[in-house]
């Protein structure tokens, strides 16, 4: 499908972007945590257990799934973009050949077949603009360069797409439910309630999400 074999070689001079690198897996364990937080929480509360150690089991739910995906599988990364694809200084490099999907919501996302996907989110917005800016810019030089009637990587969005919807919506319900099932405890959380109040907050945003 490339004009030339991919070769993970940074240009000379290159000083590449800062960047975190996460897959799917990172990205799961947050609502995870969240889903393990309040079913811990539940759990004891309505077995009668202590609010003390409510909080406790809801605390290790909180922070349990996000410590071992980020520390067991570090992110850090220098991320350079080169003619062919996106070489990184601690995991295997990306070939735009084998791009099927790519898409820039919140971080650059690159879908490949048989690979986890991988989501790419700079340090900060100047080197995310710059990052996102240098993709584009390389990737449209690169598939101008192919064969006639190659296919192209298709460009996804997530804000605006039924996928988005869906999830919004779903969030924006346990967070209304939590909430109200927090102020119609035996003893009232007004805490665990507000936490429920900014995930609908959260789920309404992306409801309403418009694509970028």
């Amino acid at each position: 499908m490339a004009d030339r074999p991919f070769h993970a070689s940074v240009p000379e001079g290159s000083d590449g972007i800062q960047a975190a690198v996460y897959t799917r897996w990172h990205q799961l364990s947050v609502p995870l945590a969240f889903a393990l937080a309040a079913g811990g929480f539940m759990l004891v509360v309505f077995n009668r257990g202590p609010l003390l150690w409510a909080a406790i089991v809801a605390l290790a739910g909180l922070l349990g799934p996000p410590l071992v995906a980020f520390k067991g599988f570090p992110t850090r990364n220098r991320v350079t973009v080169t003619s062919d694809g996106l070489v990184f200084s601690r995991r295997a490099p990306v070939a735009f050949a084998d791009l099927t999907r790519w898409g820039t919501d919140d971080f650059l996302k690159l879908v490949r077949p048989g690979h986890p996907t991988l989501l790419v989110s700079a340090v900060d917005l100047p080197n995310r603009e710059r990052l996102l800016r240098e993709f584009q810019s390389a990737l449209q030089a690169w598939q101008k360069r192919q064969p006639a009637g190659t296919e192209p990587a298709r460009r996804t969005h997530f804000y605006g797409s039924t996928g988005g919807r869906l999830i919004g919506a779903v969030i924006t319900a346990l967070g209304v439910g939590s909430a109200v099932m927090a102020l119609n405890l035996r003893e009232p959380s007004i805490s665990l309630a507000i936490v429920g109040g900014l995930g609908a907050v959260f789920g309404l945003a992306m409801l309403m999400g418009r694509r970028v």
